[in-house]
């Protein structure tokens, strides 16, 4: 089940992201620039999935330069400690995977690393309109459907969601 759409590979068409973004951002919060709108992707390949479907035109990149830190919780006969350590490149190399596992089987692009991923949010359009719209378009969908099943239905979803701004 590959990607059958005529469009160019998103991954590759996707412009830089204007300016610097912030350190950290949520992808339930806002980036306001002077060139638009946008959210953050997360690492997840949920969201790599819902960023490449989307309109190809509203995706952007920045290179990852951030230090990313790991929680470690560490329980012994002291008692409990909770410090944080760099993540490593391992680590990294894991959450881009497991990504791009998910990418490979909605049948999309893998998503190219050493990046964050942002999604320009046309007119008014939020991260709660575009959750909506997903969930609503795969409601109907057998709670043990494989993930490609839904890819169809989100990318008519997103596609009216963003034609509509």
């Amino acid at each position: 089940m590959g990607d059958t759409s005529a469009a160019p590979n998103a991954w590759d068409t996707a412009q830089p992201f204007p300016g610097s973004p912030p350190d950290i951002s949520d992808r339930r919060h806002t980036i306001d620039t002077p060139d638009g709108r946008f959210c953050e992707l997360s690492d997840s390949g949920w969201d790599a999935m819902l960023g490449y479907l989307a309109d190809a035109a509203t995706l952007v990149r920045y290179p990852e330069t951030r230090q990313h830190q790991v929680e470690v919780k560490l329980s012994d006969s002291t008692g409990e400690r909770t410090f944080f350590v760099p993540r490593t490149a391992d680590d990294q190399a894991i959450i881009d995977e497991a990504a791009n596992s998910y990418l490979r089987d909605v049948g999309l692009p893998e998503r190219p690393t050493g990046y964050r991923w942002f999604q320009r949010l046309p007119g008014d359009l939020t991260v709660k309109d575009i959750d909506e719209a997903v969930y609503a378009a795969i409601k109907h969908l057998p709670l043990d459907h494989h993930p490609a099943e839904a890819v169809p239905a989100i990318r008519a979803a997103l596609a009216e969601l963003f034609r509509e701004r």
